[in-house]
């Protein structure tokens, strides 16, 4: 669930946080063969899976009390049902926390011609941009399209060797009731090489209450032990007065230290309003991620904000510990 996945194979990345993610596979009992182990799959028919993210974090921001706080932040469980398999997938993903269970995916999959083609119907996550994790990045916040709202419609897709797109018409309320007649409109493309991919994407949102369109460009790529990513937003929101343009930007480095051990380096820029002066946001964090083995990764991060003075929260620090397990 962090890029964009392009087959239904890639719903449940359990065997790649064995292989490439973790630093050893381990098989009690036995000797490690760096086997992928538990990949989800219980039948031809039926995968499952499921994650657990929970931690402690600290906030600091000028003027108030700090706010440390034990918690879980996210609880989720998968099930695939492949009804024919190669064909038809039942798709479902559901939040168990925090607060009450939440649907945050259900949809049918068609895959015909090997999966060269793609037809989703249902409620999903809308194709635009980087996939990140971390919905609090600025990229994922401003954009309004994160793992917090998926929205229901269809998704047309292509999937070819190097090239990668999807065509998607939701009601553009992010998962909630439809209130209005129009619909959202959602396009993303990316090309991917060996060593880099490069993608953009569109997004339109015909609302009651004032358009908003979205234009992405992202790119990731390799230079030895680093995986950078980089994204770069322009938003156009109609208001009262007009339109309100806004930009937000990503770039972020991934040092493998060895397999297992990640660090991650990252800046971003926010700037509400292009005719503003001085109303920019920027945000800089340094996260050390480990996965000694399947099934386990530990999070440790840093992120210092700095934005108009006279906002506390945008000139806040943030300290966090997580532990990830997932199956």
């Amino acid at each position: 669930h962090i890029i964009y996945s392009r087959s239904v194979a890639l719903l449940f990345p359990v065997g790649h946080g064995a292989r490439a993610l973790a630093a050893r596979s381990v098989t009690p009992g036995q000797p490690d063969d760096d086997g992928p182990g538990w990949t989800g799959e219980l039948a031809p028919y039926l995968a499952v899976g499921g994650n657990l993210r929970a931690g402690a974090d600290y906030e600091d921001t000028p003027g108030s009390a700090a706010q440390p706080e034990l918690a879980i932040s996210r609880a989720t469980v998968y099930a695939a049902l492949r009804a024919i398999p190669d064909l038809l997938t039942i798709y479902l993903d559901e939040q168990l926390a925090p607060g009450g269970a939440v649907a945050r995916e259900a949809y049918a999959l068609l895959t015909p011609a090997g999966g060269r083609y793609t037809i989703k119907a249902g409620k999903f996550f809308l194709p635009h941009g980087l996939r990140l994790q971390d919905d609090t990045a600025f990229t994922r916040q401003v954009t309004g399209i994160n793992f917090d709202t998926p929205d229901q419609g269809v998704e047309f897709g292509l999937d070819l060797p190097r090239w990668s797109a999807q065509l998607a018409l939701t009601n553009g309320t992010a998962g909630g009731a439809e209130n209005d007649s129009t619909k959202q409109t959602s396009l993303n493309a990316v090309y991917v090489s060996p060593r880099w991919r490069l993608g953009a994407s569109y997004n339109f949102n015909n609302a009651a209450l004032g358009d908003r369109t979205m234009q992405s460009a992202y790119l990731g790529w390799r230079t030895g032990p680093i995986a950078w990513l980089a994204e770069a937003n322009l938003i156009t929101d109609d208001v009262l007065a007009g339109e309100q343009r806004m930009s937000v930007n990503l770039l972020e480095g991934n040092w493998l230290i060895r397999r297992g051990q990640n660090l991650k380096l990252s800046y971003e820029h926010f700037d509400p309003d292009d005719d503003t002066e001085d109303d920019q946001r920027e945000r800089y964090s340094v996260v050390l991620e480990l996965s000694p083995m399947q099934h386990l990764q530990s999070r440790f991060g840093l992120r210092f904000y700095e934005g108009v003075p006279q906002d506390a929260a945008s000139n806040r620090d943030y300290i966090f510990a997580e532990l990830h397990l997932y199956f």
